[in-house]
């Protein structure tokens, strides 16, 4: 009989479904959990308003692993999340704890779940812009690009096949070669191979449920100070709207008001409306993802009750 292998726990969500209040139940019934943000804006410093971000309070008592790791100087990829993540986890098993990896970072997820190939080689800030176009545009749009450098290769690419088209983007933007043709590969094996999975997505089963929680919590952010954070960043950094943080919902909408291409009074809209659009897009996600147990947003107390009966906590 194989032994069993450790378990990795997945929670997936659309932005403003309460994700971040699951996790942090979760760990404040299962004392052997650590939680792993999956989120490509949370993990810079200073990101705080704009991400909907745990305060600091709630980080202090509740820690979450890749928060705050970097500084907006630097550009945290796909690759560097994998890489961190399978670290952390390896970490966290050593001392008998049980990762919970949480976010809405949908591409995060499922490179750490069926594993990716990396170019040694790579720019980073290329291949992390191309990781917020993806969050930001969708899929399609950069198959529809790929399209228009090479019809061959795009041709034999699944338009939603994220992994090979961020590949092929890639790889010509380096090089000019065949994707095919590259040997010097660096991978990241698919999770379970090492792990069991137990995948758990929060999914709004109303959709105007969803649509009031993210105005409520768009009215916060603006009320917040969101306008204010983002000219303190570009004041302490020189960002443009090239850095992968800037492309994100809420940074786009606010560096477009102080770049004088968005009146203050289209704010809130504005970001209001891109913010839709993500949920949206990560409902898709949600959709489609295999094994996942699903539960609306009110459906804590049957999601945790599955939970514990899965990993046998006490």
């Amino acid at each position: 009989m194989k032994p069993l292998k450790p378990p990795v726990i997945f929670l997936l969500g659309p932005t403003a479904s309460g994700k971040t209040d699951w996790a942090i139940a979760w760990q404040k019934l299962f004392n052997r959990i650590e939680i792993i943000s999956v989120d490509s804006v949370m993990v810079y410093q200073g990101c705080d308003i704009g991400s909907a971000k745990p305060t600091k309070a709630i980080l202090a008592k509740h820690p979450h692993h890749l928060v705050d790791e970097i500084e907006l100087d630097q550009i945290f990829s796909v690759a560097d999340f994998c890489h961190s993540a399978h670290q952390l986890i390896k970490d966290i098993h050593s001392r008998n704890k049980c990762p919970l990896l949480v976010g809405g970072s949908m591409m995060y997820f499922n490179v750490l779940k069926k594993g990716m190939s990396i170019l040694p080689s790579a720019d980073s800030n290329f291949r992390a812009e191309l990781e917020m176009r993806i969050q930001d545009e969708g899929i399609t749009s950069l198959h529809n690009e790929l399209c228009t450098l090479d019809k061959e290769i795009a041709s034999s690419i699944m338009p939603q096949d994220t992994q090979r088209i961020i590949r092929a983007l890639e790889i010509i933007h380096l090089s000019s070669s065949d994707p095919q043709s590259n040997k010097n590969e660096l991978t990241s094996a698919p999770l379970a191979d090492k792990y069991t999975l137990h995948q758990y997505g929060i999914f709004p089963m109303e959709r105007a449920l969803l649509h009031n929680r993210i105005e409520n919590r768009q009215h916060e952010l603006i009320a917040g100070g969101l306008l204010e954070e983002v000219q303190e960043l570009t004041k302490k950094y020189d960002l443009s709207s090239d850095h992968p943080a800037m492309k994100a919902v809420n940074y786009r909408q606010a560096l477009m008001v102080i770049n004088g291409e968005l009146s203050e009074d289209d704010l809130f809209e504005k970001s209001l409306y891109a913010t839709r659009q993500l949920a949206k897009r990560q409902c898709t996600w949600i959709r489609g993802w295999e094994n996942l147990h699903t539960y609306d947003v009110g459906e804590f107390d049957q999601a945790t009750k599955h939970l514990k009966k899965q990993l046998n906590f006490a």
